[in-house]
């Protein structure tokens, strides 16, 4: 199982969020850099992967309700997807 630490004071923008999840996670070239392409690529990923993001408090400061959303999109795409796990710290 592959584990990708995602660290919340680097995503202190939307941009820098999205630029932050495509390094850490890999990402593809075509990765939309928006909630709905960050599901689609999260609910169909066959690679065994455990997510873990650190500092929440600090992205969700940045980031508000857009935070909260991105937390949300993880806990949906694991609900819906065995191979991924997803933890805060």
């Amino acid at each position: 199982m592959r584990k990708v630490k995602l660290n919340g004071k680097k995503m202190d923008t939307r941009e820098h969020a999205h630029r932050h999840l495509q390094k850490q996670l890999r990402l593809p070239a075509y990765y939309g850099a928006n909630l709905d392409a960050l599901w689609d690529l999260l609910s169909t990923c066959g690679e065994a992967i455990q997510v873990t993001l650190v500092n929440r408090g600090d992205m969700i400061s940045a980031l508000g309700d857009y935070g909260e959303k991105l937390i949300q999109v993880f806990k949906d795409a694991e609900r819906g997807n065995d191979r991924l796990r997803f933890r805060i710290m």
